[in-house]
Order: structure tokens, then C-alpha cells, then sequence
């Protein structure tokens, strides 16, 4: 069974002003949130940006197993904070239950804008050595000063994530508003396959590409590449993206 954690210890502040919209980011499988700094202070200038940290990369916390739980849990921790996203961006793994979280949403009656990044709705393959890349990947950004118990529980967060994407694939529709920018410097999945299914999906699509590898998406060299089409898609003054 999950434990519980409650909303304060797992919504993460990025940026946050008086009467501002909210937009929430989603960190991928094993990952946490520092990737998207850069991001936050582009959308900060319109938006309250907040993250919701994954269960099970704190001491005492138990991972989830399934994509819709951890979609339910995101949800009853902004529900909890008292939340509701106009925004919610989604990397990787966080772009699928970003989904989630928003069609959940649409059943209450609001559809927030949706930006995945480098996303797939179709069910994860899973292989030793992608799946050795990856974790290779995530204990880098841990930083050389991490602790091997931090290190032993984000390596546990990730198996059961990707053991919850090999089983899970995105079937229900969104009828939101939904940017997809997808990665062209790497092979990593079936991202043609992939981007036909968001298209049947997403009546209201708009796409776009990046030169980045799927880990290299929020590289400084890659900063423009990854928020321009974000802010023509949200229709961003200048003034709102000064940074």
C-alpha cells in the first residue's frame, strides 16, 4: 500500500505571485524537478508554477504502481493545496499522467491547456539496456553527493514506473487545447506511432519538434527551441516571458 504525504510535502513552489493562474509541472519517470527551472521562470511571468513531486523519493514513502493512481494522487494533492492547473506540462513520463490529470479535470467541467514533451501514449517497451541508459542518466542528475539511500529509492521510484508504462496505455480523449513537441536527436521510441495516436486523441492539437535528445530537452543550448512554440501556443507577450 502507498503511504500517504501530504499536500505540503509534495507540491514544490517554483514561482508564485498574487492572482495568477496555475500551471503545474510533471516531472518524468525517476526524475525530480530541478529540470524545469528554466521553464518555470519563462511561464513565470503569467503563471503561479508548481510541481508535484513523485511518491517515493522521500524516506518512508512507497512508490506507486499504476499511472491512474499516480494521476489520482496528483489530483487529491492539488485538490488538498486547494489547486486547479490552467496549465499542466508534462515531460516524459509526466506528460502521460499530466493526460490523466487533465482528462480528470474535464469530468469536473475544466480542460486546462496541456503541453507534453517528448511523450508517448502507446505502451512502454521495456529493455535491459534502455532501461540501464535511463537509470545511468537518473543517478547522474543526482549529482555526485548523493546518498546511496536516496540513490536506492529514486532507482526503486523509476522500475515501478516503468513497470506501470508497459502496462498502461493512453486510450481516453482529451478535447482540451494540447501542444506536443516531440525530440528528433535521438531514437529513443516510436515517436512517428506515437504522434499519430495523440493526433487521434487530441482533436485540438498543435505540434512541434526540437533538435534534443529526450535527456537533453531542458539543456541551456535547447532553452529557445523548447519555449517559443510554448509561447505561441499560450499566445505570451513579451513582457510575460522577460526573464
Amino acid at each position: 500500500m502507498t503511504s500517504a504525504s501530504p499536500a505540503s510535502s509534495r507540491l514544490v513552489i517554483l514561482v508564485r505571485r498574487k492572482n495568477r493562474p496555475t500551471c503545474v509541472v510533471l516531472p518524468g519517470a525517476g526524475g525530480g524537478l530541478q529540470p524545469y527551472l528554466r521553464l518555470a521562470g519563462y511561464l513565470g511571468g503569467r503563471y503561479n508554477v508548481y510541481g508535484v513531486r513523485t511518491l517515493g523519493m522521500v524516506a518512508g514513502e512507497e512508490p506507486e504502481t499504476t499511472v491512474p493512481q499516480m494521476a489520482d494522487s496528483v489530483l487529491a494533492t492539488l485538490d488538498e493545496a486547494g489547486l486547479t492547473p490552467d496549465l499542466v506540462v508534462g515531460w516524459s513520463m509526466g506528460g502521460t499522467i499530466g493526460w490523466e490529470l487533465s482528462t480528470r479535470l474535464a469530468e469536473r467541467g475544466h480542460r486546462p491547456d496541456l503541453v507534453l514533451i517528448d511523450t508517448s501514449p502507446l505502451l512502454r517497451e521495456s529493455t535491459p539496456d534502455a532501461d540501464g541508459d535511463i537509470e545511468d542518466n537518473i543517478v547522474r542528475q543526482l549529482g555526485p553527493h548523493a546518498d546511496e539511500a536516496t540513490r536506492a529509492r529514486v532507482l526503486k521510484t523509476f522500475r515501478r514506473q516503468v513497470e506501470a508504462l508497459t502496462e498502461y496505455e493512453t486510450t481516453t480523449p482529451y478535447e482540451g487545447r494540447v501542444l506536443l513537441t516531440m525530440c528528433t536527436g535521438d531514437r529513443m521510441g516510436p515517436r512517428e506511432a506515437a504522434t499519430e495516436r495523440w493526433r487521434e486523441l487530441a482533436p485540438d492539437l498543435r505540434t512541434a519538434t526540437m533538435s534534443a535528445t529526450h535527456f537533453g530537452v531542458f539543456d541551456a543550448e535547447h532553452v529557445t527551441e523548447l519555449t517559443e512554440p510554448i509561447g505561441k501556443f499560450l499566445d505570451l507577450t513579451d513582457e510575460e516571458t522577460a526573464r
